[in-house]
């Protein structure tokens, strides 16, 4: 049996990260006093919140593709293009709060991998 490691951290720095950006959007609402249940404001609020949940829109989708790559495709492979998708995120992360236009180049890194991933996992499902 192989080891699931690599996919195993990926998922797990996914959720931490994940976790890690919901509290930016926090901690941004509080610097510029935008409570949630507010209208967003802010360009800076705004900016967090959709970095925010574009991660978590590509988690949900990423993730699950991760795992059947990892049971039917040699799980080092898809431990790598999992290790490539998730830098791509924080890149695409860090991209966008310091610049919006920054976040083109690893959201297509990323979309990348998401094909990757669900063409290994389909191979190795029907193969």
């Amino acid at each position: 049996m192989e080891t699931y490691t690599l996919s195993a951290l990926i998922t797990i720095f996914s959720a931490l990260f994940t976790f890690w950006l919901a509290y930016n959007v926090g901690m941004t609402r509080m610097k510029h006093k935008e409570p949630p249940y507010e209208v967003i404001k802010s360009k800076e609020v705004m900016i967090a919140n959709r970095v925010h949940m574009n991660s978590v829109e590509a988690s949900v989708v990423y993730l699950p593709l991760l795992w059947v790559a990892t049971i039917f495709w040699p799980a080092t492979i898809a431990g790598m293009v999992g290790t490539i998708w998730f830098l791509s995120r924080v890149c695409y992360v860090f991209g966008y709060l310091k610049d919006p236009k920054k976040r083109q180049i690893p959201f297509m890194i990323g979309f990348a991998c998401i094909a990757i991933t669900a063409i290994l996992g389909l191979y190795g499902i029907v193969v």
